[in-house]
């Protein structure tokens, strides 16, 4: 479970929560949903954020990064990966169970058409009660959405339409969430609201 946060220190020194398995940074605002923005605008907007903080008596912060806003399933996705932030392990468990989530709600496949279903489902509630994940709500999209540039945002929706047994369904979630997971790890980073560092409800 995550720790509580002395956020009075937090303010005195760096925006950076962790750097590694994947790099989470504090934002400016105390509540809501955080934000997804590539390394290089991250970058720029740190760059940006010590300048402004140099200036006597005025931090004003002038302009913010491109980002996407992670709302949704999304919000649920990036709260589990914050509450795991220290063991790599379990933020991967967390991608690959988004990944099982996003099939089984926006996937075709004639895996997904058979009595196979339940045993995905089972699969589903049995991890989601180990890593304690829940989303709630309208959820919709689980897994974050990456830059289209990459070439696998809809990749892992696209090679379920051929699959024919369960062996093969999640050997396809384990390879996708995977080079996606190391992506999100090498090419961005998450900025969060102080109340990520709260205890959840």
């Amino acid at each position: 479970m995550g720790q509580v946060i002395d956020f009075g220190e937090k303010k005195k020194t760096s925006t950076l929560v962790t750097a590694r398995p994947v790099e989470f940074r504090w934002g400016e605002w105390a509540s809501g949903a955080a934000w997804l923005c590539a390394r290089s605008e991250s970058q720029k907007f740190e760059a940006h954020r010590l300048e402004a903080r140099r200036l006597s008596g005025h931090s004003h912060i002038q302009w913010l990064p491109n980002h996407v806003k992670l709302d949704g399933g999304c919000h649920y996705t990036a709260r589990a990966l914050f509450r795991h932030r220290n063991d790599e392990g379990a933020m991967r468990r967390i991608y690959r169970l988004a990944g099982m989530m996003e099939c089984v709600t926006r996937g075709v496949s004639p895996v997904l058409r058979s009595d196979l279903l339940r045993r995905i489902y089972d699969a589903i509630l049995e991890e989601r009660k180990r890593l304690q994940v829940v989303w709630r709500g309208s959820a919709d999209r689980f897994l974050l959405p990456l830059y289209l540039h990459h070439g696998v945002v809809e990749r892992l929706l696209a090679r379920l339409v051929t699959l024919e047994s369960l062996k093969e369904l999640f050997a396809v979630i384990d390879q996708e969430t995977g080079i996606q997971f190391d992506l999100l790890a090498s090419d961005y980073v998450i900025y969060v609201p102080v109340a990520f560092g709260l205890p959840e409800e």
